[in-house]
C-alpha cells in the first residue's frame, strides 16, 4: 500500500513520541523521591512562613517583596523573584514538580520558536515542528552534563534551564511582534508579555541575559537597516532587556560579590574574556560535536529541506549568519570567564549544552535553505523534495536505527535516562525519599529544636542533595535551621535526630 505523505508524518510523529515518552519516563518517576537543599532554603524562608500562617496570594506578594527588599548579596534581581517562587514553600511534596518544570520548559520553548520560525509564514510546516523538536530536545536532555543541577534542583535550574527557556519564549514573542501583521489589540498584548519577559531574563544570570542582548541588538541593527516598521515595533523589548542586564552589572551587590568571592579582582580584562569565550566555544563545539549529534542533524536534512523551501526568509548571507550566531552563543560564557577564568558551573554548562544542539540545528537549517533557494535551481531543488519524500520513511528508519544504536551502544549508562532508571531499579531514590520524610517529619515538628540527623547513604543519585556534617560554620544547615524555625541543625555520623 502506497501511503501518503500525511500518514508517512503521522507515522514519523508517532515514533518520535514514543522515543521521547521512553526517555522521560524514568526522569519523571523519581520526580517524587526530590527535595529541596541549600538555596532552596535561604530564598525561600520567606514564602514558606507565609503558607504556613495561610496568608494566600498576599502572602505571595509579600515574601517575594520580603526576599528582594532583605537581600545583601545578589544583584540579579530576577534570580530573587524566582527562588523566592520554590515549590516546597507550598508544601514539601510539591517539589517533585521541579522536573516536570525544567525540562518541560526546554522541551516547549523550543517547540514555540520551531513553530514562529519555520511555520510562521507557511501553516503547512506544522507538521515539521515535532520532527525536528523531538530528536533535538531528546539530545539535549540524555546528554545534559549536570542535570542534578539543572533539572532536580530548583534554585539552580530555575535560574538557568528555566530562565534559558523564557529566552526562547522571549525571542518568539520579539519575532511574532516584528514580523507578523496581527491586530493592534493582540499586538499590545504580546509586546507587554515580551517586556515582561525581558525584564526577567534580563534580570537574571549573566550568561543568559548577556547572551539574548547581544541577539536582540543584532536583530535591531538588522532591523534599523532592512524592516524599518520591525524596528519601531521591538526597540522597547531590547531597551528593556539592555537596561535590566545594566542595572545588575552596576549594582553595588555585584561588586559586594565579586569581593566576598574572589577578593573584587577579576581573572580577566573584559576584552580578553571575550576573546577567551570565543575560543573556548569554538573548543566546546568541536569536542561536543561527535557521532551522535552528525547523525541528529543528518536524519532532520530532509524536514529542514521541505521546511525551508516553504518558508518566505531569503537566507542570504549564511556564512555572516554563522558568525554571529555563533558570537551570540560564546557571549554566554563571557562573564565567568572575565570573573573566574571558568566556563561557569553545572547549571551554565546544561544551558551552553542546550544552545549548542539549538545552535547546530538553527545553522544547518539556514544552510539548507541557502542551497535551496540561493544556490540550487527551482527544479532541481523541487526534485530533490521529491527525492526526499519518496524515500522518507526508509531513510528516516535507517538512519533513527543508527542514531539510536549509538546511543545504546555509546555508553548508554552515562545517560540521564538510564542513571535515572538505575536509581529506580535498585531502590536508591526510594531510600533516599524515605530519609528525606523521616527527617522532614523531625524538622515540622515544633517540639525539636536542635535535630541532630545521620548523613544519608550515598549512592549515585540524579537528585542527590544533603545537609553537611559538621565542621565549624556549614551554611546549608544554617539555612535549614532557619527555613524551618529550629535553633541549629546538625548532622552527625552515627546518631539520630531528637
Amino acid at each position: 500500500m502506497k501511503l501518503t505523505e500525511r500518514k508517512k508524518m503521522i507515522l514519523i510523529h508517532i515514533a518520535w513520541i514514543l522515543a521521547l515518552a521512553v526517555i522521560l519516563w524514568p526522569l519523571f518517576t523519581i520526580a517524587k523521591y526530590d527535595y529541596p537543599s541549600a538555596d532552596d532554603w535561604s530564598f525561600g524562608k520567606y514564602m514558606y512562613r507565609a503558607m504556613q500562617a495561610g496568608e494566600g496570594i498576599d502572602g505571595v506578594f509579600h515574601a517575594i517583596y520580603q526576599t528582594l527588599a532583605q537581600n545583601v548579596w545578589e544583584a540579579r534581581f530576577s534570580i530573587l523573584i524566582l527562588s523566592a517562587l520554590q515549590p516546597a514553600a507550598f508544601g514539601e511534596h510539591f517539589y517533585r514538580i521541579t522536573p516536570y518544570l525544567m525540562i518541560g520548559s526546554v522541551i516547549l520553548s523550543q517547540f514555540l520558536l520551531l513553530r514562529e520560525c519555520i511555520a510562521g509564514q507557511a501553516k503547512e510546516n506544522r507538521w515539521l515542528i515535532l520532527p525536528i523538536g523531538i530528536p533535538m530536545a531528546i539530545l539535549q536532555v540524555l546528554y545534559c552534563p549536570y542535570p542534578e543541577e539543572s533539572f532536580y534542583w530548583y534554585n539552580g535550574s530555575v535560574n538557568y534551564t528555566f530562565v534559558y527557556s523564557l529566552s526562547l519564549v522571549l525571542l518568539t514573542l520579539y519575532l511574532e511582534i516584528a514580523l507578523r501583521e496581527t491586530g493592534k489589540a493582540k499586538r499590545v498584548v504580546l509586546t507587554v508579555l515580551a517586556c515582561l519577559l525581558a525584564i526577567l531574563v534580563g534580570g537574571n544570570n549573566f550568561s543568559t541575559s548577556v547572551s539574548t542582548m547581544c541577539l536582540l541588538i543584532c536583530l535591531q541593527i538588522l532591523f534599523l537597516i532592512c524592516r524599518k516598521d520591525a524596528f519601531r515595533r521591538t526597540w522597547i523589548v531590547t531597551l528593556l532587556e539592555t537596561l535590566s542586564v545594566l542595572m545588575c552589572v552596576t549594582s553595588p551587590l555585584t561588586a559586594t560579590r565579586l569581593n566576598g568571592n574572589f577578593g573584587g579582582s577579576t581573572a580577566n580584562s573584559p576584552l580578553m574574556a571575550i576573546w577567551l569565550s570565543l575560543e573556548r566555544t569554538f573548543l566546546n563545539i568541536i569536542s561536543w560535536t561527535n557521532l551522535k549529534v552528525l547523525l541528529l542533524l543528518v536524519l532532520l536534512i530532509p524536514f529542514f529541506w521541505k521546511a525551508v523551501r516553504k518558508m518566505n526568509y531569503e537566507f542570504r548571507f549564511p556564512g555572516l549568519f554563522t558568525a554571529l550566531t555563533f558570537g551570540v552563543y560564546a557571549s554566554q560564557a563571557t562573564a565567568t570567564i572575565y570573573v573566574d577564568g571558568t566556563m561557569g558551573g553545572g547549571r551554565q554548562g546544561a544551558i551552553l549544552w542546550y544552545f549548542y544542539v539549538l545552535w547546530m540545528v538553527a545553522n544547518v537549517l539556514y544552510w539548507c535553505g541557502w542551497i535551496a533557494k540561493r544556490v540550487l535551481k527551482a527544479e532541481k531543488s523541487e526534485k530533490a523534495d521529491l527525492l526526499a519524500q519518496k524515500y522518507l520513511l526508509r531513510y528516516f528508519a535507517v538512519t533513527g536505527a543508527l542514531l539510536a544504536a549509538v546511543v545504546l551502544f555509546g555508553n548508554v549508562q552515562s545517560t540521564t535516562s538510564y542513571r535515572a532508571y538505575r536509581m529506580w531499579r535498585n531502590g536508591w531514590a526510594q531510600a533516599y525519599g524515605a530519609g528525606w520524610e523521616e527527617r522532614i517529619a523531625v524538622l515540622k515538628d515544633d517540639s525539636v529544636k536542635n535535630p541532630v540527623f545521620r548523613p544519608l547513604n550515598y549512592v549515585e543519585l540524579l537528585m542527590y542533595t544533603d545537609l553537611q556534617p559538621e565542621n565549624g560554620y556549614v551554611w546549608v544547615n544554617t539555612a535549614c535551621a532557619e527555613y524551618y524555625g529550629k535553633e541549629s541543625v546538625t548532622v552527625v555520623a552515627g546518631m539520630t535526630g531528637e
